[in-house]
C-alpha cells in the first residue's frame, strides 16, 4: 500500500480515503504508519548509535509498551518528556492497538465508527511524533542521519 518514497502526509492522506470505504483497514494501516513512524523518529532523536538503538526496538518487539521503553532509555534525555506525555490522547491510543491486534488476530471486529475515531487517533499520535521530530530539526520523511558508535 505504501512506496518507500511516499510522504508522511500522503500516507495519512490514502489511510484517510479508505475510512469510510473500510475503517478496520485504515485503523491497520494508521498504526503501520505510526509505526513507521515512531521507530524513526525514536532513531533520529535518541541517544546511542542508530544500529543499538534498532537492536533495542527489535528486543522490544515493537508494540506500546515497548516504545515507551525504548523512548524512555532514548529519546527523553533530549526532550525530556515521556512519550506518553507527548501523545496526550495515550489511552485512546492504547485501544487502538488493542483493536488492531484483535483485528489482526480474528478475536473481534468492530464498528464503523469506533474503528474511524481509532484510526484518527492514531493518525493524530503520528502527526505529533513527526512535529517533535520537526522541532528538533529532524525530517522523518528523510534519509535518517547515522550515529555510529565511537
Amino acid at each position: 500500500m505504501f512506496l518507500v518514497k511516499d510522504s508522511s502526509p500522503l500516507r495519512e492522506q490514502r489511510i484517510l480515503a479508505i475510512l469510510k470505504e473500510d475503517a478496520s483497514l485504515s485503523l491497520l494501516l494508521s498504526v503501520i504508519h505510526f509505526e513507521w513512524t515512531i521507530r524513526r523518529a525514536i532513531i533520529v532523536l535518541g541517544t546511542s548509535p542508530n544500529v543499538e538503538i534498532r537492536q533495542k526496538l527489535k528486543d522490544e518487539r515493537g508494540g506500546l509498551d515497548g516504545y515507551k521503553k525504548v523512548w524512555k532509555d532514548e529519546v527523553f534525555l533530549r526532550v525530556n518528556k515521556r512519550l506518553t506525555e507527548v501523545i496526550t490522547d495515550w489511552d485512546n491510543l492504547k485501544k487502538a492497538f488493542k483493536l488492531r491486534n484483535a483485528l489482526v488476530h480474528g478475536i473481534s471486529s468492530c464498528g464503523q465508527d469506533y474503528a474511524i475515531e481509532k484510526a484518527n487517533c492514531v493518525i493524530e499520535a503520528s502527526r505529533i511524533i513527526r512535529k517533535l521530530s520537526s522541532d528538533y530539526g529532524f525530517d522523518l520523511d528523510t534519509r535518517l542521519p547515522v550515529r555510529r558508535k565511537k
